[in-house]
């Protein structure tokens, strides 16, 4: 991902927001966040191929962009879905995958004995990765291009605020 201490041009863009009135701060974040929360959105839905995925990853995305710099979340929803799973605590499954494993449980029966059996878990997971298949992926892919955008967005309001004072 990208590093502002190593681009001067985004150091730039940072500290004139940092300098700004905290009207024009907040029309420009409020302006960026407008143009940069589709591209994220769209970028996740693209990649999520499951139902479960579209509802715990792509259905909470989020952009923000403030002083500090740009930002994207996925998988930010804390309501529970029908089976009760929470997306913004449960997401990792979904996002990385799982191993299937047989694991014992112990029940009991109507009668009130009880014994072990065992059950599959983790069968509604695609199978393991280690760097994400979704929202991992789509920020390293769109990552460049929303902070090209913010900073884009920020340069062109500065510009119209110049225009307007220098014609009144």
């Amino acid at each position: 991902m990208l590093d502002v201490r190593q681009s001067r041009e985004l150091q730039a863009t940072v500290l004139a927001l940092r300098q700004a009135d905290r009207g024009i701060r907040l029309s420009i974040n409020r302006s960026s966040r407008t143009r940069l929360r589709p591209i994220w959105q769209q970028e996740l839905a693209r990649r999520a191929r499951t139902r479960m995925e579209q509802r715990v990853i792509a259905a909470g995305a989020r952009a923000t962009a403030s002083d500090r710099g740009v930002s994207v979340m996925a998988a930010t929803s804390r309501r529970p879905l029908a089976g009760g799973l929470v997306p913004a605590d449960e997401w990792a499954g979904v996002e990385f995958g799982a191993r299937t494993q047989v694991v014992r449980v112990r029940q009991r029966s109507r009668r009130g004995r009880t014994y072990t059996r065992p059950l599959t878990i983790n069968r509604q997971f695609r199978s393991r990765r280690p760097h994400g298949m979704i929202a991992f992926d789509a920020a390293s892919e769109v990552g460049t291009r929303i902070v090209a955008l913010w900073v884009k967005g920020v340069v062109d309001e500065f510009k119209a605020i110049d225009t307007v004072e220098v014609v009144a």
